[in-house]
Order: C-alpha cells, then sequence, then structure tokens
C-alpha cells in the first residue's frame, strides 16, 4: 500500500492515499490542490496556536468531499461558529473528539479512529485504515524539563507512560512523534518510550521548531541501539516522501 506523505510544517503533515487525503494538525503552510474525487479527512489534535488555525474550516469552501476530526478543547460554540464561518452543512461534517474513544465515521470507507489522553491538552489519534495502522501523536509526549522541579517530572513520566502503555506490541506503520530541541537533552526521552513498546514501521519526527538537525542528531546518538523503526529525515518544508508500506 502507497501513501505520499508531505511534511508541511511543524506537527503539520498531509497524506495522500489512493482514495483519499488526510491532513493533520495544519496552522500554516502551502497546500497543494486537491483532487476533488478523493475524499480529505482534517485532523486537529488540539487548541494551541501550533496545531490549529481555523483556516482550515475554508477548506470546505474548495473541496466539499471532507470531514474534519476536531478535538474537544476546542470550543466550536455558536460564536466560534460565527467566527469561523462554519455553516450548518459545514458543521454537519464535523466530529468532535474526545480522549480514549473510537469513532466510525460515517461514509468513510475502511476507517477506525481512536483517541489517546495527551499529556498536555487534547488528543493523539491512532486510526486503522485499510488493514494499516497511522499514529499522529499531536502533543503526547514526555514533557519533562530541567526548569521544572523533581515533583513535576516524575508526575509527567507517570502520566506519560500510563498513556503510551496503550500502544504496547501494537503494530504501527507510520507514526507521527514529537522530537522538541527546547527540551535540551532530554528532547528524544518521548520517542525512545515509544519505540520501545510499539512496533513501528516508519517514524516522523515532527515539532522540532524548524530544527530538522536534530533528527541526525538523535538517530546518532542511537546507533548502537539498532532501532528496528525507519527514522524519516526531514530536511525541509514541502518535502514529500513516497511510502510503502
Amino acid at each position: 500500500m502507497n501513501v505520499n506523505v508531505t511534511y508541511i510544517e511543524h506537527s503539520g503533515f498531509l497524506l495522500e492515499w489512493e482514495e483519499a487525503y488526510w491532513l493533520f494538525d495544519y496552522y500554516k503552510g502551502d497546500l497543494p490542490d486537491f483532487d476533488g474525487k478523493k475524499r480529505l479527512l482534517v485532523f486537529v489534535s488540539h487548541r494551541h496556536d501550533d496545531h490549529f488555525n481555523p483556516e482550515i474550516f475554508n477548506l470546505y469552501k474548495k473541496h466539499s468531499n471532507i470531514r474534519y476530526f476536531i478535538s474537544s478543547d476546542i470550543k466550536l460554540d455558536d460564536n466560534n461558529m460565527s467566527k469561523y464561518g462554519i455553516t450548518k452543512e459545514l458543521a454537519s461534517l464535523i466530529q468532535i473528539v474526545k480522549p480514549n474513544q473510537e469513532y466510525l465515521p460515517n461514509n468513510t470507507d475502511d476507517i477506525v479512529i481512536n483517541t489517546l489522553k495527551s499529556t498536555d491538552i487534547g488528543v493523539a489519534f491512532l486510526i486503522k485504515y485499510k488493514g494499516k495502522t497511522i499514529y499522529h501523536a499531536g502533543d503526547l509526549n514526555l514533557w519533562v524539563w530541567k526548569g521544572e522541579d523533581k515533583q513535576f517530572n516524575n508526575n509527567m513520566r507517570a502520566i506519560f507512560i500510563k498513556e503510551i502503555d496503550k500502544l504496547n506490541n501494537v503494530n504501527i506503520d507510520l507514526a507521527f512523534a514529537p522530537l522538541d530541541p527546547r527540551q535540551e537533552e532530554w528532547y528524544g526521552l518521548g520517542i525512545d518510550e515509544l519505540l520501545s513498546r510499539a512496533k513501528i514501521n516508519y517514524l516522523f519526527p515532527m515539532h522540532f521548531w524548524q530544527q530538522p538537525k536534530i533528527i541526525k542528531k538523535f538517530k546518532k546518538e542511537r546507533e548502537d541501539k539498532q532501532l528496528t523503526a525507519k527514522i524519516i529525515d526531514i530536511e525541509h518544508k514541502g518535502q514529500i516522501f513516497n511510502i510503502d508500506i
């Protein structure tokens, strides 16, 4: 099964399958002209400005064959729906998702969407599609910081491990997970824990704040671990990867 993966920016990725597009956590960057024959699924993990841009609702104007899966921390009350230009017709295409739930979208073939609870806010997505499994972490990560006290970091680790343990021995074909240089020497701990649990074929680091060189650093520092997952080297925005899974 083949998929084109486009790195848009930060945690934003576009996956193009034979019959569908999936857009994750878009907040800025160039998007292609979508083939109107393909369904477009838009996923938003949480409300942070670097993961959510209300401009995604304008995609409906050019691509009516669309569905949205929006984390419940993004408030779509009457005021915000008016502000974002969400009509009743568009609202009917929006599925609000909560942590630790399963969704079977209507009129969307062969897809099951499961969510995990982020260690920040919102959700991570674990999606089964035509026999394949795709994971987008959103901000589910081991957010430990040198500036925080020991109790905070210990609590964070416990919360993260409890959630990520749900992926023990799960076969994941494509994974997208944070590799954040702001965490200094602890930048790779979250991915380390993920790789020690899930059986991942391809992993795309994200959330690296325009510092893609940190991916090569991560790989070099773990050369002796003989990782089974292929860690994808992202070099620039708009880069396209053709992946067989």
